[in-house]
């Protein structure tokens, strides 16, 4: 359709030549018509450009009318003052409900501690009498063994035994088997008979004594000799080379499972763990030698930036004797390295571009907050200083919240991520040093399960120690407010007032 209108439009006119005039201005009026309409439409069509494109005409705002409030007088600065007076009792009256809350919850907690330590001391005394009525009946028992052993030996030592007279043998009892022996007695070889030669020059030779032949046939106890080894409370009496390792002894270890130590801010509570082997014996005081080679020493390490160096503090030390048993014990000693304590080491420190990007972000914060404060304007009223955002400010003060929030999360989180990146101290395997103990410790394994449980039993003491103490500040306050101003004052002579005093 559409060529259909351009063939038409645009058709040149046909005719003889003594028409050209008249073709000419036909033609010539159809290009203006043409032309026209396609102005026409252009010009429709810049008016609709135009009219979306202009920005829409806004109403100037109309400014409200000023409403003053009430005349100021003379009574103004009374109600002022009746108001911030009736706000801070408001205050006060809040802050009174409060501490009264918290000193109800505080009641309550010291109840409920005494409760429970009124609990435990029950507790423990059920649990002390108890044992001691165990402890009393086995001393009854001990006195009853003690009293029948005394009865044994006072028997033993009154009875006597009957001898032959004149040297004769004493014929043994009836046997208890019928084979003419009595039993349990010692068999002796048999003795030498005429009948067995003919020539028996020597006969008396092979006879037994007289001293002997008593020994045998006499009817008596058998004696047998024991050997035991010592009690664990003999064995403490005396501290020996061979069964204790005292305060200051070292021994020369190598390092076999190093360990990258936390030497940051938290490291002291970060500690990793570290393996040593003991190469020799050990040195006591006075140069004298232990039996610490070869054992293996377990402990935990922290880093010292400042120094470079791993401080050591050992856990246990297992050991196996050349008669097989097995030495297994809480040691407390240290490590020193070159003659001073801890490992020397090679510090690491890889947070470095973090802290830098927590730097920036801090600046961007800096940066949005002082866009949103240039953006704001602030009026002074009676109430106090108000704040609001100026019109053709607002894209400032969008962009300067924005920068400020997002400055504030990047530097929390880079923060954080340092602290991740904490530095180290690598303490690499294979390092020597010497381990000196800083308690002593026995080397027998019975001794040592006594030095393990006093051991645990002190921390627990401690432990309880700590506890007590803090139990005894809580439940224990001060029943007098303390105000060391006042009482310097006092001692100055300046009377006391009862400015600032609870009324």
């Amino acid at each position: 359709m559409l060529n259909k209108w351009k063939a038409r439009l645009f058709k040149d006119k046909e005719g003889d030549f003594d028409d050209g005039g008249l073709i000419n201005q036909q033609t010539s009026r159809r290009n203006i018509m043409v032309t026209a309409i396609a102005l026409f439409v252009l010009s429709l069509l810049a008016f609709g450009v135009y009219q979306l494109t202009r920005p829409t005409a806004t109403e100037a705002p109309v400014a409200p009318d000023i409403e003053f409030g009430d005349v100021v007088g003379d009574d103004f600065t009374d109600k002022d003052n009746q108001s911030a007076l009736s706000a801070q009792q408001l205050q006060i009256d809040d802050m009174d409900k409060k501490l009264n809350d918290f000193g109800d919850a505080l009641n309550r907690f010291g109840d409920s501690i005494t409760h429970g330590l009124n609990g435990i001391k029950t507790d423990q005394e059920r649990a002390l009498s108890n044992k001691q009525a165990e402890l009393e009946a086995e001393l009854q028992e001990v006195n009853a063994l003690k009293i029948k052993l005394n009865d044994l030996l006072e028997q033993k030592s009154t009875s006597s035994v009957d001898t032959p007279p004149n040297n004769q043998h004493q014929a043994w009892p009836d046997s208890v088997n019928g084979d003419g022996e009595t039993f349990g007695r010692y068999r002796l070889p048999p003795k030498p008979n005429a009948s067995y030669s003919d020539d028996n020059p020597e006969l008396g030779t092979f006879t037994y004594q007289q001293s002997d032949a008593a020994a045998f046939t006499t009817p008596a106890f058998d004696s047998v000799d024991f050997f035991w080894q010592a009690s664990i409370e003999e064995a403490k009496s005396k501290r020996t080379t061979a069964n204790y390792v005292p305060t200051g002894t070292f021994v020369t270890a190598v390092v076999t499972g190093g360990a990258d130590a936390n030497a940051g801010v938290t490291g002291q509570g970060d500690t990793a763990p570290i393996v040593f082997q003991t190469v020799n014996s050990g040195i006591l005081p006075n140069g004298e030698k232990s039996m610490l080679s070869d054992c293996t020493i377990t402990g935990s390490v922290y880093g010292e930036i400042s120094s470079s160096r791993g401080i050591v503090r050992t856990n246990r030390m297992s050991c196996i004797h050349d008669n097989g048993d097995i030495l297994d014990i809480p040691v407390r000693a240290t490590a020193f390295n070159f003659g001073r304590n801890g490992i020397r080491g090679t510090t690491i420190l890889k947070n470095g571009k973090i802290i830098q990007m927590a730097g920036v972000s801090g600046i961007l914060t800096g940066l949005g907050e002082t866009g949103a404060a240039l953006s704001q304007t602030t009026t002074p009223t009676a109430l106090g200083p108000s704040q609001s955002i100026d019109s053709g400010k607002a894209a400032l003060n969008l962009l300067g919240n924005a920068t400020s929030s997002v400055g504030s999360k990047l530097a929390d989180y880079y923060i954080q991520l340092a602290e991740l990146y904490h530095p180290i101290v690598e303490v690499n395997p294979g390092a020597l040093v010497n381990i000196v103990f800083l308690e002593g410790f026995p080397l027998d394994p019975l001794l040592a399960e006594d030095y393990e449980a006093n051991m645990a039993q002190k921390e627990r003491d401690e432990n309880t120690s700590n506890t007590s103490q803090i139990l005894d500040i809580i439940t224990n306050a001060p029943e007098k407010v303390i105000n060391p101003l006042a009482e310097k004052m006092k001692k100055k002579g300046i009377a006391d007032s009862s400015f600032g005093n609870l009324q």
